[in-house]
C-alpha cells in the first residue's frame, strides 16, 4: 500500500512537470513566429520541441507510475526491435557526420548549432541503443518465457502427477 501512494504521489509529480513542459513549449513555439532570424527561430523551436518531447515523457512516466506496463507480444517485440535496430543505425551514421561537419567547421555559430546537434544525436544514438538492451526485451513476453513460466518450476514438468 506505500509503495502504491508513493507511485501515485510520483504521477502527480510526473503530471505537473509534464503540464508544465507542455506550456512552456507553447509559450516558446508562439514566440518564433516573431524571430526574423532563422538560425535564432530554428534554435528556439528545437528548445520548444524538446519541451514538448519532456512533456510526452513525463505523461508516459505518470502512465508507468499509476499502472504495470502492458507486456510486448513477441511479434510486436520483433517488429520494435527491427525499427530500433534500423534507427541505430540512422543515429549512428548521423553521428558520424555531424561530428564530421563539427571538427571541420570554422564559423563560431555553426559550431555552436552542430555541437548542439552533435550531442542530441549522440543521446539518441544511446538512448535507442538502451532501449534496445534493457527495455524492450524486459517487457517482451515470448513464447519461451510463457513455457518457462507453466513449466521451468513444476514438479511434473508436463505430465499429470510426476
Amino acid at each position: 500500500m506505500v509503495r502504491y501512494l508513493k507511485n501515485v504521489n510520483l504521477a502527480g509529480l510526473f503530471k505537473a512537470m509534464s503540464f508544465k513542459e507542455k506550456e512552456y513549449s507553447e509559450k516558446l513555439l508562439s514566440t518564433v513566429e516573431k524571430f526574423k532570424h532563422p538560425v535564432l527561430a530554428a534554435v528556439f523551436s528545437a528548445v520548444g520541441l524538446d519541451s514538448l518531447k519532456h512533456s510526452r515523457l513525463y505523461e508516459s512516466l505518470a502512465r508507468l507510475a499509476e499502472s504495470e506496463s502492458p507486456f510486448l507480444s513477441e511479434s510486436e517485440f520483433r517488429e520494435i526491435e527491427k525499427s530500433i535496430e534500423e534507427h541505430i543505425k540512422v543515429e549512428a551514421e548521423m553521428v558520424r557526420l555531424t561530428k564530421e561537419l563539427l571538427d571541420k567547421a570554422s564559423d563560431p555559430r555553426m559550431k555552436l548549432i552542430l555541437e548542439a546537434i552533435y550531442k542530441d544525436e549522440l543521446i539518441h544514438h544511446q538512448l535507442l541503443v538502451s532501449i534496445k538492451d534493457k527495455l524492450a526485451k524486459k517487457e517482451a513476453f515470448t513464447e519461451e518465457t510463457m513455457w518457462d513460466a507453466v513449466w521451468k518450476e513444476s514438479p511434473w514438468h508436463g505430465t499429470p502427477g510426476g
